[in-house]
């Protein structure tokens, strides 16, 4: 990763998250092994056994079924252990971009300009006794696989500001550019220009918006004089949130200075 990084001349590293692969599930395959092939094993005696002394080979058959299915899970277990187990994988986080290396590949680089934007959420989850928060991200490299940080990494709520800060730093003067060109700038859920931002093909003049809000993972957009939102959405479907919301709060104010 750190030869990678020097490769694409992305500066000193300012965080890292990786995941812990889970161990092999060896008591939830031996332990059903070890006591379903003695039982199986006792089943056909029995059957053989019976079958041959009494001409009834069906006395074995409740150990034949008990001794087939304690094996079966066994077996089970064993398939789902070797499917669903998952390479390492690192993610880092550096001066001008990201790295990602999965166990075994070799590592991908993208500079911030080559990243279109990235995703976030945090969701609070309890159970009415004890809650807690999860953090996810989302980042998009223009070309090239989504690289996801969920809470499967190890440190991933700080890397994730860290990182959101840094990507932003680089984002919003370029994304400000744009809006002065009058150009539009698409945040995937949402977009701004330089009239006013919209949603789909709802618009609202920056005359008219209110305030640009977050509140308990939703970003709330308000008019004038409206009592509920004029859209609500999910952040994680806003790119570049903080981008978002840095820019909407200078049109904002620059309309409300144009305002008679």
């Amino acid at each position: 990763m750190r030869r990678v990084a020097r490769d694409f001349e992305l500066g000193s590293r300012r965080g890292l998250v990786w995941t812990e692969p889970k161990h092999f599930p060896w008591i939830a395959v031996l332990l059903p092994a070890l006591v379903g092939l003695p039982v199986l094993w006792l089943g056909i005696s029995t059957v053989v056994e019976a079958q041959q002394n009494q001409g009834a080979w069906y006395y074995g058959l409740p150990l034949l079924v008990v001794g087939s299915a304690v094996v079966a899970a066994a077996g089970y277990f064993l398939l789902i252990a070797l499917t669903r187990r998952q390479a390492q994988v690192w993610v880092g986080h550096y001066q001008h971009g990201v790295v990602r290396e999965v166990a075994g590949h070799v590592p991908e680089a993208y500079s911030w300009d080559e990243i279109d934007g990235i995703r976030r959420r945090s969701t609070k989850v309890t159970n009415g006794v004890i809650s807690a928060t999860t953090h996810e991200l989302w980042v998009r490299p223009r070309e090239g696989a989504e690289i996801t940080v969920t809470d499967g990494y190890k440190g991933n709520a700080r890397f994730i500001d860290e990182l959101d800060q840094a990507f932003t730093r680089v984002r919003l003067p370029q994304d400000r550019d744009r809006l002065k060109a009058g150009e539009r700038v698409d945040c995937f859920g949402a977009h701004l220009d330089p009239a006013g931002v919209g949603y789909l093909d709802r618009r609202l003049d920056w005359r008219e918006v209110d305030r640009v809000t977050v509140k308990q993972g939703w970003l709330e957009i308000h008019r004038h004089g409206d009592g509920k939102p004029w859209v609500r959405l999910p952040v994680e479907v806003v790119q570049n949130l903080s981008v978002f919301l840095a820019l909407a709060a200078v049109m904002r104010q620059e309309a409300a200075r144009k305002r008679p």
